[in-house]
């Protein structure tokens, strides 16, 4: 994806064979991106006081991935301001014990992964939209065979 970003000015996403989204990079991050990815890492006592503080003041923050002192949460993008978490995060460095932090907009791989997640893989269990053509699975179609006592084995 990192390619894409350098090399392309426009993009486009298919899913199921149907284009979803056409843009620029910046306007398929704006658009289909889903917020902001924040890490911290902390120091000292540990990052239980870190974790209180982020809970406290944007309560829909998730909590990704947390390694020892470093922490990677989500942040709904109308949760809350850039200018909020930059202030919050740089007030609270000495009491909180951060030792570093940064706050980064959804990735394109993200983005993509986001509509990757829509893509269906015909499974026979899913659900098929009225008019929609689904050809059965081999798997399918031969076990119906095997199971049809009207087929009978012939000997050549």
């Amino acid at each position: 994806m990192e390619e894409c970003e350098a090399l392309c000015t426009r993009m486009a996403i298919m899913v199921n064979g149907r284009f979803r989204c056409l843009g620029s990079v910046q306007h398929l991050k704006n658009r289909f991106g889903d917020g902001y990815t924040v890490v911290v890492r902390a120091g000292g006592p540990g990052p239980a006081a870190v974790q209180a503080l982020l809970q406290q003041h944007f309560p829909t923050i998730v909590l990704r991935e947390r390694h020892g002192g470093l922490l990677r949460y989500h942040l709904p993008a109308r949760a809350a301001s850039l200018a909020a978490v930059f202030s919050l995060l740089a007030a609270h460095c000495g009491p909180c014990h951060i030792e570093d932090y940064s706050v980064s907009q959804t990735t394109l791989d993200q983005v993509f992964v986001h509509f990757a997640q829509e893509q269906s893989d015909g499974d026979p269990g899913e659900a098929v939209a009225p008019g929609q053509d689904v050809a059965p699975s081999p798997g399918r179609r031969l076990s119906t065979f095997l199971e049809d006592d009207s087929y009978q084995e012939s000997a050549v």
